[in-house]
């Protein structure tokens, strides 16, 4: 039984990182399972220091530099995904708090364990820490896919996968 408040609509962070790649194709899954609309959210700042899309641009310019490339991102990550609506969002602030405000009355929100990006990159797990302190929904952390080490034992590593199941 659903919450009428709450909408179908899992809310997922993209930021280019190898671990939003991961939560993206999680997210999607999950959606696809329970009939939900994928909301794809990239915050950014409109700051040459901490954005290169914002150099030499006004901020719209920079919110459809953001915006097309997220729709890109998206793309390449759920080639394989058929059938999903999809919605995207370049909203501009500080990435935590965008994320918990973006999730207000959804089903689910979905994150990558690392971000990418220039400052991002100092405070690894802030986002993460935000969205899981704030929420006002279920909040799931997915890392990267790990890349197994060469030899035997790597080729043993890369034979045995974990695929988690579906949110009950």
């Amino acid at each position: 039984m659903t919450d009428s408040a709450t909408e179908e609509r899992i809310v997922v962070g993209m930021d280019g990182s190898a671990g939003s790649a991961a939560a993206v194709r999680w997210a999607a899954d999950q959606a696809i399972r329970q009939g939900a609309t994928l909301q794809v959210v990239n915050v950014w700042v409109h700051d040459s220091m901490l954005d290169d899309a914002s150099a030499n641009r006004t901020v719209e310019e920079a919110r459809d530099v953001h915006l097309k490339a997220l729709e890109a991102a998206t793309a390449k990550v759920l080639d394989a995904h058929e059938g999903i609506k999809i919605t995207y969002d370049v909203p501009q602030g500080d990435p935590g708090e965008t994320l918990v405000e973006r999730s207000k009355g959804a089903a689910l929100l979905v994150l990558g364990s690392h971000g990418n990006g220039k400052l991002r990159e100092l405070l690894v797990g802030s986002v993460c820490k935000t969205a899981l302190r704030h929420a006002t929904c279920p909040v799931a952390v997915i890392p990267p896919v790990a890349a197994a080490p060469e030899g035997r034992f790597g080729r043993l590593l890369a034979s045995v996968s974990y695929e988690p199941g579906p949110i009950l």
